[in-house]
């Protein structure tokens, strides 16, 4: 029992008033599943240590009609023992001889007085306390009744007449009490009537706190809670030690951890004991009763009682009454709008309901709520547990319900309102208006069945405004499902469609038009730009690059199409000028500001409930994290936006773009198996579009062969990539440093170095033509690599100098463990250990666990000892391993902290493996210590 210290101090300080010869009453009072009864077996407990007899007895509903059945549970064990050792009947002498019919059963059968009133009554509660001098004469009598609340009457005539005759006696009554319940006089009598006495000390139980409550989880499940679980778990049982206690029972037997990711869970969990309780309560209520607890689980937090009264089935005076049976019952909370004592009680009652009767009661709901104007939302949620057939507003609040979720964010959400808005076959022309807002949803939500239903919407429709708005989204669609061709072919045909030039619907399919024209193979599809005058300066930009114009004049370009800030399309597409501005600067070297953008575009676009340009945007910025050798970031934010993807999912702009970058940060983490397992998982092992946002995505996945040493395979998909991009104009500077390195040894290996120093060499010939630090200093990179000892450092000492100064980490360690390298080969050792050493420090700051292994063996070779990592206190762990550390000192398993994380199992066992090197521990309890005293602890020492 914990936070019962004053509890138990009450229980000492009245058995030693009893033993110094003065009787007393301790009464307990307090809510179910409080402690009354722990703390009454305690009191049992250190009585009968010091010598107390004890009787002990519990009051039930079910017995509270049976006369004296309270009082034969105190004595009749007793004095059965006592005859039995005696021989006698000692205790019954004198005047307790009184109460000799209530324990003379031969007597009982043909007696009719055992539920006696006046003298009769008299004689039997007398006789009962003289039973009780009697007994305490021997040695202390202790007289426990638990729940004395259901104490029948002739038993709590007893207790009263006896509490009112304690003093100079040794005797100690204590009573477990539970306010507030459905009870009759003769209870409320003895109540009153033991408090009143001076002899009477109340102890009333408050709930735990939340450092109790703490305890009780960890003790329970074996492990500290997330303090998100322990909100949620005082949330649900308020501090009610029995309730929290079984909701930790319930939490154990399904293997709940206590992590932040199981919050969601443990709010649906009822704990059986607690389930049955409740039921046992309510079905002792009246139909009117039963009926509005109902109406308030469906209504939950909207249950004003004239909505519960309505849904009930009752008037409004006959809930009122209801509801006080319910509070009565500690069913319901005192108040309005109604509520339940605890939300599994609402759990309970609603899964009682019969399906027929939770279907008419979310009907009611709806109306009652739709009459009172109510949120769109509410009522939508219950039009969906309903089966169609609901009045004829049902459509125009789903719908409108749902666009307010899709804008919120939600499109699952919205695609769930739609279909239930569809199954009523609303006429045209609002079937075909509904079609279309959720293919619209489905497309954000990356379902296939976008395609067919937007498909069906243009099929139906015969207003050329809702097809003219119905094309650039079927556009949308088919570009997601791989069919760029039928894609630009549909948004050319929206961009005929009748109409001024400014107006809405017209813009929307120009700028689709315009996106997936620079998208889609082919040069034939591109057109002018006469959208904004933002849009014409990014596609400007981009059309300066594809052609080969110098860096800064193409960065002039798109930082005029942002320099008044960023202005989103008024309707949602995925590459809005602001992102393409963004990333055309990206590839000019100003990472600093593409991500300035990116992030404005993401945070405008959030806003405005654009989800396909808030996805692409952070797709971008993702590439830009991993550029600037944020690989813990870039890989969280690629799993995010990947999260909810499957290998039938439709794919986006955003996804092969998350999808090239989370390959890449596996690659530079040593995960090779589980970036081949994502690529499969996502269904980008078969052969991707030709189209631009997959190229990233075939570089990543080219690069992934040659990794695994599949160099045919590899070498084959960069060329075909190269080529492609060369041919189109999709000429990603930043894939450089990805793709160049890796298909120059590879082109070495299966061909010849000459072919390789030729392909190096035009990479490294455009490059400079280009203008742009990063991708020159790549080329010269992998340039060096096939070139001899003298050219090749002088090659990577200028690539060196270029990356001086700009963000990109990655690169710039990369460049540094390659240089080291080189000058060790080259005999240059002291000037090798300068490099490698600022390299490994830089890769290790960054997470690229594979350029740090690589830079550690140079060094060894170099004649550097190094320390291992974690060997002191000077390690750091990157972003990625803090995140996977912290969840695991919280308790959480390996496979709740990838859901968390959004990561697979295999990358947390990962991490964790390198969590434990760096510390220098062994196993998982010792790492909330090594934690603590693991800041700002340096990766590399070098030692003499």
């Amino acid at each position: 029992m914990l936070e019962r210290e004053r509890e138990f101090d009450f229980v000492h300080t009245a058995l030693r008033r009893v033993l110094g010869g003065e009787g007393g009453v301790l009464m307990f009072e307090g809510a179910r599943g409080l402690g009354k009864t722990s703390l009454l077996r305690f009191l049992r407990g250190e009585a009968a240590a010091q010598g107390f007899r004890v009787l002990h007895a519990r009051g039930s509903e079910l017995e509270r009609q049976f006369p004296w059945a309270v009082v034969r549970q105190l004595f009749e064990r007793s004095l059965a023992a006592d005859v039995a050792e005696a021989g006698d009947g000692t205790p019954l002498s004198g005047p307790a001889t009184l109460i000799n019919a209530l324990f003379d059963y031969e007597q009982a059968r043909s007696s009719s007085g055992l539920a006696p009133g006046g003298e009769e009554l008299y004689s039997f509660v007398h006789g009962l306390y003289w039973l009780c001098c009697n007994l305490s004469e021997q040695q202390p009598l202790l007289l426990v009744i638990d729940d004395v609340q259901w104490a029948d009457s002739s038993s709590q005539h007893f207790l009263s007449y006896l509490i009112n005759r304690l003093e100079g006696e040794s005797i100690l009554v204590a009573l477990a009490h539970a306010p507030a319940q459905p009870q009759g006089d003769a209870t409320q009598d003895l109540v009153i009537s033991a408090c009143a006495t001076p002899l009477t000390t109340v102890a009333r139980l408050a709930p735990l706190s939340a450092d109790a409550a703490r305890e009780i989880v960890s003790t329970g499940l074996g492990s500290p809670p997330h303090e998100a679980v322990l909100r949620v778990c005082m949330a649900i049982t308020e501090g009610n030690p029995l309730h929290l206690t079984e909701l930790v029972k319930e939490m154990a037997a399904r293997e709940v951890k206590p992590a932040e990711s199981a919050v969601p869970r443990i709010r649906l969990l009822t704990p059986t004991l607690l389930a049955w309780d409740i039921r046992r309560h309510i079905s002792q209520l009246p139909k009117e009763a039963i009926a509005l607890a109902g109406a308030v689980a469906v209504l939950d937090s909207d249950a004003e009682p004239r909505h519960c009264a309505l849904v009930a089935g009752l008037k409004e005076r006959e809930a009122a009454e209801a509801a006080g049976l319910l509070r009565d019952a500690q069913i319901l909370r005192t108040g309005v709008p109604y509520a339940f004592q605890s939300p599994i009680a609402r759990h309970v009652v609603y899964a009682d309901m019969a399906a027929q009767e939770r279907h008419l009661a979310h009907r009611r709901a709806a109306m009652s709520l739709h009459a009172a104007e109510g949120d769109a939302a509410t009522v939508a949620d219950h039009l969906c547990r309903t089966d169609p057939g609901t009045p004829p507003w049902t459509v125009d609040v789903l719908c409108s319900a749902a666009r307010l979720a899709v804008k919120a964010g939600h499109p699952s959400t919205g695609v769930r309102y739609l279909r239930r808005a569809f199954a009523e076959s609303p006429p045209e022309p609002v079937g075909s208006l509904v079609l279309a807002q959720l293919g619209s949803a489905e497309l954000r939500m990356r379902h296939p069945g976008a395609v067919e239903h937007l498909a069906e919407a243009l099929r139906r429709t015969q207003d050329p405004e809702v097809s003219g708005a119905v094309r650039p989204e079927l556009a949308l669609a088919l570009a997601a499902s791989g069919r760029y061709g039928e894609a630009v072919d549909l948004a050319r045909e929206a961009c005929g469609t009748s109409g001024t030039d400014w107006e809405p619907s017209l813009i929307h399919a120009r700028t689709v038009e315009v996106m997936l024209s620079r998208m889609a193979r082919g040069r034939g599809n591109r057109r002018p730009v006469t959208v904004t005058a933002s849009a014409t300066r990014a596609h400007a930009a981009v059309e300066a690059w594809s052609r080969g114009r110098s860096a800064i004049r193409v960065a002039r370009l798109a930082g005029a199409a942002v320099e008044g800030g960023v202005e989103l399309p008024d309707r949602d597409v995925e590459l809005p000028p602001a992102s393409l501005a963004a990333w055309t600067l990206a590839q000019c070297d100003d990472l600093t500001d593409a991500e300035r953008v990116l992030t404005r575009v993401i945070r405008q676009a959030s806003a405005a409930g654009h989800l396909l340009a808030a996805a692409t945007a952070e797709s971008l910025r993702a590439r830009v994290l991993l550029d600037t050798g944020r690989l813990g970031d870039a890989e969280s934010a690629a799993r995010s936006l990947l999260r909810d993807h499957h290998d039938t999912s439709l794919a986006p702009v955003c996804t092969p773009i998350a999808a090239a970058t989370l390959v890449h940060c596996l690659i530079e983490t040593d995960r090779l198996g589980e970036a081949e397992e994502l690529v499969a998982a996502l269904g980008f092992a078969r052969r991707l579009p030709d189209a631009a946002p997959f190229v990233p995505l075939r570089i990543a996945r080219g690069r992934l062969h040659i990794r695994m040493d599949r160099y045919d395979d590899g070498l084959g998909e960069l060329l075909e990539c190269r080529e492609l991009a060369i041919q189109e104009g999709w000429l990603y500077p930043s894939s450089t440093s990805e793709y160049l390195p890796d298909a120059v040894r590879a082109l070495a290996v299966t061909r010849s170095p000459r072919a390789a120093r030729v392909l190096a060499f035009e990479e490294v010939s455009r490059c400079r033509a280009f203008g742009a630090a990063r991708p020159l200093a790549a080329a010269l990179r992998a340039f060096a690599g096939v070139a001899s000892g003298a050219k090749g450092i002088a090659h990577l000492e200028e690539a060196d100098h270029l990356l001086e100064g700009l963000p990109d980490t990655l690169e710039r360690a990369r460049t540094l463990v390659e240089l080291g390298s080189t000058l060790r080969r080259a005999g240059s050792r002291i000037e090798a250990r300068q490099r490698l050493t600022e390299g490994v420090e830089l890769a290790h700051l960054i997470g690229a666990s594979v350029l740090e292994s690589t830079a550690r063996s140079e060094l060894r070779l170099a004649g550097t000892r190094l320390a291992k990592v974690g060997d002191g206190p000077n390690t750091a762990l990157t972003p990625a391993e803090e995140r996977v550390a912290q969840k695991a000192a919280e308790g959480l398993s390996n496979k709740e902290i990838a859901q968390t994380l959004f990561v697979t199992v295999k990358t947390v066992e990962w991490h964790l493996g390198q969590v434990y090197a760096k510390l220098g521990i062994a196993k998982r309890a010792e790492l909330p210590e090594a934690l603590a005293a693991a800041c700002d602890r340096a990766p590399v020492r070098q030692t003499s």
